[in-house]
């Protein structure tokens, strides 16, 4: 598969030129990024899906409660169309996963906007919050409008400087964007990484050592998608819409024998998929089994409650929360923000 895609190095070339194309225009000024007046930070990524952004933005969503923010989405997968606010209705089908899952998370207390042109929704936000605290989830390439603070994502296993543009690689953009942000952040590292290791990451990246942070997963409890009750199980079925389910599997499977069942990214999930479900559910009739999911999986199937109770499934979600090394640095580098964006606003 690898040496297919490098086959392809050629269209990557030709990519990667239009998109510097683009961000030479931007730079010089005859394509315009209007500037967000305020505090905003946006959390993105040059690498195609998977790289713990939502995890993050709910962090400083929590890290910044008392300030008001607003999170502001695109709302990938949504069958909206253009400005969404979030209220006691919605659904991910109109707010699209992400969203929705902050929403439900943060028991609607945190505003959540979802906008294709995020301008839009920075406008909103001004008019109707206007001293709140925007946070951009997955904006890194959308530069109509210009955060603030610009925090850029990569996991440990496939960070940027090793990578190729899309199609050959799976970057969304030249290594170079990384030039553009003002903190970078290593998702999904090992426990106890190395100082050798971090040596690395710290040599190959364009900014100064103390702007730069490791993180790492912490799996919490698993909670029942329509409030049932953990108790050990003999097998567990994990399914999955998202980019990458493997850690979660080798997590699991620590404990438990499991069985995977995997969609596409960003899935809609349907009736016939709750089905499939049920049906391998099926194979392990003289064992205790439950099925385990995202927690960004749960919303969307949230809007299948009757038939999944009816199918009489355990549900459980898998909930998630991260370790961040120099953890203090961190939150202050982000605090410290704040505060000059706010009294700039003044």
């Amino acid at each position: 598969m690898e040496k297919f895609r490098l086959i392809l190095l050629p269209f990557s070339w030709l990519y990667g030129l239009v998109v510097n194309l683009r961000n030479w225009f931007y730079n010089i000024g005859v394509f315009k990024s209007k500037e967000i007046p305020g505090a905003s930070i946006c959390i993105g990524n040059i690498t195609v899906g998977g790289t713990g952004k939502s995890p993050l933005t709910a962090y400083i969503a929590k890290l910044f409660e008392s300030k008001k923010p607003v999170i502001l989405s695109r709302g990938y997968g949504r069958k909206t169309q253009g400005l969404v606010i979030a209220n006691a209705t919605s659904t991910a089908s109109d707010l699209g996963d992400e969203p929705m899952m902050y929403w439900t998370n943060f028991n609607r207390q945190i505003p959540v906007v979802v906008a294709e042109k995020r301008q839009i929704g920075v406008d909103w936000i001004r008019e109707n919050k206007a001293d709140s605290l925007i946070l951009l989830d997955d904006a890194f390439q959308h530069r109509a409008v210009k955060p603030g603070l610009n925090i850029l994502l990569m996991t440990y296993d496939r960070p940027v400087f090793k990578d190729f543009v899309f199609p050959a690689g799976n970057l969304r953009e030249p290594r170079s964007g990384m030039k553009r942000s003002d903190i970078v952040v290593i998702t999904k590292s090992p426990k106890d990484l190395a100082e050798k290791s971090k040596t690395i990451f710290h040599q190959k990246i364009p900014l100064s050592k103390d702007r730069i942070f490791f993180s790492e997963v912490i799996y919490g409890d698993l909670n029942g998608l329509f409030g049932e009750i953990w108790e050990s199980v003999d097998q567990i079925i994990l399914v999955t819409g998202i980019a990458q389910p493997e850690p979660l599997y080798r997590f699991l499977a620590e404990n438990h024998p499991v069985e995977a069942i995997k969609f596409p990214d960003h899935h809609a999930f349907t009736r016939e998929d709750i089905q499939q479900i049920q049906q391998k559910v099926a194979t392990f009739a003289h064992q205790r089994c439950a099925v385990v999911t995202t927690e960004k999986d749960a919303v969307r199937f949230a809007e299948w409650k009757e038939v999944i109770l009816e199918s009489k499934i355990p549900f459980f979600v898998q909930s998630i929360s991260l370790k961040i090394d120099r953890e203090q640095d961190f939150k202050d580098l982000l605090k410290n923000y704040v505060v000059r964006a706010n009294e700039g606003s003044c």
